[in-house]
């Protein structure tokens, strides 16, 4: 699973070497027919035969293209000379990125300064969910990260097998229902032992919601999904800590059998985490539309370079122009305000090329929406809107 570590990694190679560099993002979903047959390798190399771009590095990276079949759905590289050696950087992640351009056949080619704002966005803004599978054998923890999904193995390490088998096979009676009070001995025996299994299952629970914890915290988890019986998904949510159960965005019904195989689990929580997802955003638009928001490119565009946006919504397919200050790097919605400001040269740049190192400079957190929240933006707001700080 590509995370901080390994995007870090590459942003650093990548700064220490000479430019020009070649970055290339490529849409190589399989599932589009578009891409059947490698549709996408025709796409690439008519985009890169387009660039100015020595023919050594023009070959060396055909030749990685030729030999890749990309298992993903967007394919990125990064390619250079270091002196006569050429040197090339790739890998491919299970998610699509905003930034790459539609209008180039889903191809996004620079050369020149190393274009990283997609993996930066890619990184920072999609949130990272864990799955916790509830079953009748062993609990099972999944991390689920740029559309891919890993099994985390010693979360629960210290929870012991006989413990496992304990808790999970006690009437569901005593879990969640009362003792009933009875005059004869034998009730109150009964009555005894239910509120001792008790004790010793929210005491289960509380060590199982402790660990789940730690593991959230350490990797930065934003949601969880509850796999399992509604019953035991429900009991467990309550020995939760408040920060965790402000967590819970899901209670998905069990899968047949306790070893299910994790494409089993992603099939499960993959369609889910898209509504989730989808729903996310349409409650961004409607809280910016209540609270202190603001929308329309001229308003948006003034606030987010005053400091003032903590949250910038953009629609997934953004094809809106800009001016930018070449020395400041200040951009505006039109030549004639950016000629007020911009003291010497200005050029006019794609808003989705430069939105995603704008909005990291002002430390604003910026989000691309799509469905029925894009359709909003674009048809209400203007194509873009912001939530204020003040």
């Amino acid at each position: 699973m590509i995370g901080k570590k390994e995007i870090e990694t590459i942003r650093e190679k990548i700064a220490v070497q000479e430019v020009p560099i070649l970055s290339l993002y490529v849409d190589v979903n399989p599932a589009k027919p578009e891409n059947a047959r490698k549709g996408w390798l025709v796409r690439a190399k008519n985009t890169l035969k387009e660039l100015e771009i020595p023919r050594s590095v023009e070959n060396t990276v055909f030749d990685v293209l030729d030999k890749d079949r990309p298992e993903g759905k967007t394919f990125v590289l990064f390619a250079g000379e270091e002196g006569k050696k050429v040197w090339v950087e790739d890998f491919t992640l299970q998610v699509e990125l905003p930034v790459v351009d539609l209008a180039q056949g889903r191809v996004e080619a620079k050369w020149g300064e190393p274009y990283i704002a997609p993996l930066i966005y890619a990184l920072d803004e999609y949130e990272r969910y864990c799955v916790v599978f509830l079953n009748k054998k062993r609990w099972r923890l999944f991390e689920v990260f740029l559309g891919e999904i890993e099994e985390i193995m010693d979360v629960f390490n210290e929870i012991s097998t006989e413990d496992w088998r304990r808790a999970t096979a006690d009437s569901p009676s005593l879990r969640f229902t009362a003792p009933k009070p009875s005059a004869s001995r034998a009730g109150a025996a009964m009555d005894k032992f239910a509120r001792k299994i008790n004790v010793w299952i929210q005491k289960f629970y509380k060590n199982v919601s402790r660990l789940l914890e730690k593991f959230v915290d350490d990797h930065d988890i934003g949601r969880i999904i509850l796999l399992g019986t509604s019953e035991e998904t429900r009991f467990f949510e309550q020995y939760l800590a408040r920060s965790l159960r402000d967590k819970v965005v899901a209670h998905l019904a069990s899968l047949p059998s306790p070893e299910a195989s994790v494409g089993e689990v992603a099939k499960k929580v993959f369609s889910e985490i898209e509504k989730i997802e989808r729903q996310k955003e349409v409650e961004l638009i409607n809280e910016i539309k209540e609270q202190p928001g603001i929308w329309g490119l001229e308003n948006v565009l003034d606030a987010l370079q005053m400091g003032r946006l903590y949250i910038l919504v953009v629609p997934w397919n953004m094809d809106v122009e800009v001016w930018r200050c070449a020395d400041s790097g200040l951009i505006f919605p039109d030549e004639e305000t950016a000629r007020e400001f911009c003291p010497d040269e200005m050029e006019r740049v794609r808003l989705r090329d430069v939105i995603v190192g704008v909005a990291a400079d002002y430390g604003t957190r910026i989000e691309f929406v799509r469905g029925e929240a894009e359709d909003i933006l674009q048809e209400e707001m203007d194509g873009i809107a912001g939530l204020t700080r003040w």
